[in-house]
């Protein structure tokens, strides 16, 4: 099995793993559909309804905020052996409208693993056909818990 499709299968499976209530928004139909062991980096696929669609024709940035928040720290987990890490930073910005029914890609980018003591991943929320067309931004810090 190519190693990169070996760690797409590990950051699907620590999603699954994962059972919060707040989680549950993250979970929309939304398969990690490309991840890479170097950079670390995975790509998320979704569809976009009008529930996730603020006043402001934007995604929501409370939306934005929760898949950001799972898929990074999700990918933080699986590149760092399962290790977990506690969030110190996130925000989050929509930049541009967009329509019910879109299919997006979130794609997430974090530090190399074992980045001591405060490993920092990317969201960015593109068109799944044109991943220069950015919906929305989100940045993510984190902290390592002691052993």
């Amino acid at each position: 099995m190519d190693v990169n499709e070996e760690f797409r299968l590990r950051v699907a499976a620590v999603a699954k793993h994962k059972d919060s209530i707040y989680y549950r928004t993250a979970e929309l139909d939304a398969r990690v559909i490309a991840a890479s062991s170097t950079g670390p980096s995975a790509t998320i696929e979704l569809m976009i309804g009008e529930n996730e669609i603020c006043n402001a024709e934007c995604l929501d940035e409370g939306l934005v905020s929760t898949i950001a928040d799972f898929w990074t720290s999700t990918l933080i987990t699986a590149a760092n052996g399962g290790k977990g890490a506690v969030t110190t930073t996130l925000s989050v910005q929509a930049l541009k409208p967009i329509s019910s029914g879109s299919k997006i890609h979130v794609i997430c980018t974090a530090s190399e693993p074992d980045s001591r003591p405060m490993p920092y991943a990317t969201a960015r929320f593109v068109n799944a056909a044109n991943h220069n067309d950015i919906f929305a931004l989100a940045t993510h810090t984190k902290f390592f818990k002691r052993a």
